[in-house]
């Protein structure tokens, strides 16, 4: 059965299209055939996907759609959907009416939370928003939380620490989410793949590629492992 999940923060410039992407990456070297879905305006996903193929770089296993509009949206994972393993999609990086629908559509939402006050906002936007269309729907509908672009000197930010009782917080008003362990470091690699090169799965093994291989690896197991034993909730 297709898995569906959808990477959602309100706030534009929140990490979601690379973490898709080292995601999808990911999904794919494991065996399984993703599709990703590029619901954002800013076409950042497709725009990655072109600038593969411009260069040569497309990776296997791999497919992007551009879906705009509820019923694109839909129809790309109900018809072509199923034939994949697993479907991602990147939700605007606003608040939008396709909000609800891409919501609706996944099993899991995942956000990424930047060591920022307004990346803790929008988490707890988007944390609200899958609690709110749970309990209007009568759905179980998971969401994780990731901590990214995270640096040495940055753990020292009152943001950064900030994040775990913010999130604990939320917990205990009974939302349900939870905040993943692993964290994405700020690589520059993780950069330059967004300019063609592929996934980060396909580059070369050089000490910071296997470094952040061996960072989006744990972070696959730990979305399988949650998500395997139905443990959404959780002290973060």
């Amino acid at each position: 059965m297709t898995r569906t999940y959808a990477a959602v923060s309100n706030k534009g410039g929140a990490g979601k299209t690379t973490l898709v992407t080292l995601l999808a990456g990911e999904y794919a070297l494991r065996g399984e055939r993703v599709l990703l879905i590029d619901a954002d305006n800013r076409q950042n996903l497709s725009g990655w996907w072109k600038r593969c193929a411009e260069k040569n770089n497309v990776p296997n296993h791999i497919e992007v759609t551009v879906a705009s509009t509820q019923r694109s949206i839909e129809q790309a994972i109900d018809n072509p959907g199923r034939s994949f393993d697993l479907i991602i999609i990147d939700a605007p990086g606003v608040d939008s009416s396709l909000q609800t629908t891409i919501i609706r559509s996944a099993e899991l939402v995942i956000s990424p939370i930047q060591p920022a006050i307004k990346e803790l906002e929008a988490a707890g936007q988007a944390v609200a928003a899958v609690n709110e269309i749970n309990d209007q729907y009568g759905l179980a509908i998971g969401h994780f939380n990731v901590r990214t672009r995270i640096s040495v000197p940055g753990r020292n930010l009152e943001a950064y620490r900030y994040i775990r009782p913010f999130v604990a917080g939320l917990v205990a008003a009974e939302y349900r989410t939870r905040l993943l362990d692993t964290e994405l470091f700020e690589r520059n690699i993780y950069r330059e793949i967004q300019n063609g090169l592929g996934t980060l799965q396909m580059q070369a093994l050089t000490d910071p590629v296997r470094k952040a291989r061996i960072e989006v690896q744990a972070l696959v197991e730990e979305i399988e492992r949650y998500r395997a034993s139905n443990s959404i909730e959780g002290a973060p």
